[in-house]
């Protein structure tokens, strides 16, 4: 197979000789925000087989549960930021925590239309015992690697959110725009 000059670096696209076929050489299992994917939705796939049963709540509710029990008096805005959540989903979550006896909604003292989310004694509880089941999956996880690779495992993860959300900031058209100034794809342009 020969490569085209533009891509040979990259590794992008392999183009074979006779030019009719166009083969991307991309490989979901290494492309690293699917595995962490995985690894995020793995974990919260078993902590979810926890704490569903035992309090029937959704894993966006847990989520609230969980921003609410760290941040008291916070948004459904709020919420949905800190949790990468859509307005819907905290919604149904905050109400199922209402219902639950877990949460409760305070009206904002200078706008009633504000409504802050807190926790129950009855959420901090339960809260305190899910936390426990996720710092125990999160210590299994985390075993094999030493005390000096988890501290460089969250230094590097706080950089990728960083980078993370500058990408999200700036739009997809951004970075198709770098893709092409790199001449690693093909000239994408924005349907708009």
């Amino acid at each position: 197979m020969q490569l085209k000059d533009n891509q040979r670096e990259s590794g992008a696209v392999e183009e074979r000789e006779d030019g009719k076929a166009a083969k991307p050489s991309f490989r979901l299992d290494r492309w690293i925000p699917y595995r962490m994917f995985l690894v995020a939705s793995s974990t919260a796939e078993l902590l979810a087989s926890y704490y569903g049963p035992r309090y029937g709540l959704s894993q966006a509710s847990w989520r609230i549960l969980a921003i609410a029990g760290g941040r008291p008096g916070l948004s459904s805005k709020e919420i949905c930021h800190a949790g990468a959540l859509d307005q819907f989903a905290v919604s149904r979550g905050i109400a199922q925590l209402v219902t639950l006896g877990f949460a409760q909604r305070n009206a904002g003292v200078g706008d009633r239309r504000f409504s802050a989310v807190e926790l129950t004694p009855e959420g901090y509880k339960v809260l305190e015992e899910i936390v426990v089941i996720g710092q125990a999956m999160e210590a299994r996880i985390l075993e094999s690697l030493s005390d000096a690779e988890r501290e460089s495992l969250h230094a590097m993860l706080d950089r990728i959110e960083d980078a993370c959300a500058g990408a999200v900031a700036r739009g997809w058209q951004a970075v198709a725009g770098d893709a092409n100034s790199a001449k690693l794809f093909p000239q994408f342009t924005s349907s708009e």
